[in-house]
């Protein structure tokens, strides 16, 4: 007697029903949650009396967070499991928020800054490692693609709605807003992850201490090799943020018109996420990448060759293009070559290289525009991509796994 196998169009629409509740609304609630704070954070500390270093401190706090609680998220969800840690994560922003809405000194800001990046780490990792052990390899690429492209939405919408709340009413009903959301997801989350396997906790469980050494020793290989490749890709989208309203200051271009380029350079980014999921589960996650990469690279190896409105508006599309082909690429990669038995640890780690490269990136640009010459950098970037992209061809193998039929 043989066995047909399931319909893919029908398995696909499953897999997207049974992330609806859990995954895909949760995060598109914390995305917005995300998207408010990188707006008001830096605006309420000016509204505070802080000056602009202040300020930027203040913020560079919240990608402090982030790093900090990637590798202890990945770890908890390794033993609490991801439903735990998915649940603190969001616990922590609406707990963020509350706080945040009393702040009366950037003081306070700053503290309540460095936990709204930890709550944020501590969701997309304990998220991440849900998808992982529910949706096998040959839909994974659709299935973080699509939330890559519902995050991108929410990270448009928040600012829009914190934006016309703040002036309408002031910051803290922005954050008490905040934390309306977060307990939105938190009732989501409570209701539809169902409790999964955890690492046994005893005396025997090996300590955070003795997992990271572990992990880097026997994975060493895919670290130095995708992970320089991932590292390159975040510096290179954390640069393109940075470097078109730089580039549009610089010929000429007001605050208004900047604000349209790097508007339509985000709409373009956003609508490519089922392209990015398609090119992922069917031709591969390295030709993914590495398309990414390549036409990223490009927009922004372009972008001071520019001289008005409508050149950098083309490139900036161009360069939108290129990032939505990896529309939750990282994230994917990540999935693919974590190992079952450590999942949660070895994406903390894979979560920390990522992190690290958006946060180095602008930093690096800042330095080599005081250094030699804003122009100078966009080539230096542009350099990163195609050695991310040599690497990713060359000495990266492809983890997809394919469905097979019987």
């Amino acid at each position: 007697m043989s066995t047909t196998s399931p319909n893919p169009r029908q398995a696909t629409r499953d897999m997207y029903r049974s992330l609806l509740f859990s995954v895909y609304l949760p995060s598109f609630l914390m995305s917005i949650c995300q998207g408010s704070v990188l707006l008001v954070i830096p605006l309420f500390a000016l509204d505070l009396g802080a000056d602009v270093g202040i300020t930027a401190l203040v913020f560079s706090l919240r990608g402090l967070g982030n790093m900090m609680f990637d590798v202890p998220a990945g770890y908890a969800t390794g033993r609490l499991g991801d439903r735990t840690v998915m649940i603190i994560g969001v616990s922590m922003m609406a707990v963020a928020g509350i706080f945040t809405s009393q702040a009366s000194s950037p003081l306070q800001l700053a503290i309540a800054a460095f936990i709204f990046g930890g709550a944020m780490a501590t969701w997309l990792l304990a998220r991440l490692a849900h998808i992982s052990e529910k949706v096998p390899s040959f839909q994974r690429g659709k299935a973080i693609s699509t939330m890559a492209g519902i995050q991108r939405f929410g990270n448009l919408l928040g600012p829009v709605t914190s934006g016309f709340i703040a002036h309408q009413y002031g910051f803290e009903y922005v954050f008490f807003g905040i934390a309306c959301i977060a307990c939105t997801a938190l009732v989501l989350v409570l209701i539809a992850v169902k409790k999964n396997q955890k690492s046994a906790l005893d005396e025997k469980s090996p300590g955070l201490m003795t997992v990271v050494p572990d992990l880097l020793r026997r994975h060493m290989q895919i670290f130095a090799t995708a992970g320089f490749a991932v590292l390159c890709l975040t510096i290179l989208r954390s640069s393109r943020q940075l470097l078109i309203p730089l580039w549009g200051e610089s010929i000429g271009l007001d605050t208004a018109s900047i604000g349209l380029v790097v508007s339509a350079s985000a709409s373009v980014d956003m609508v490519m996420f089922p392209l990015a999921g398609y090119m992922m589960d069917n031709l591969g996650r390295r030709y993914a990448a590495i398309s990414c990469q390549l036409t990223l690279a490009l927009g922004i190896f372009l972008i001071p060759l520019t001289s008005n409105f409508v050149e950098l508006v083309a490139v900036a599309i161009l360069a939108g293009a290129g990032n939505g082909l990896g529309s939750g690429i990282v994230m994917t990669l990540g999935a693919d070559f974590a190992p079952p038995e450590s999942r949660g640890e070895f994406l903390g780690l894979w979560r920390l290289i990522s992190d690290s490269g958006s946060f180095a990136g602008p930093m690096l640009l800042g330095y080599i525009a005081s250094s030699i010459a804003l122009a100078s950098t966009f080539a230096v970037v542009s350099s990163l991509g195609l050695l991310g992209a040599a690497v990713m061809w060359f000495l990266v193998k492809e983890p997809l796994v394919k469905e097979s039929h019987q």
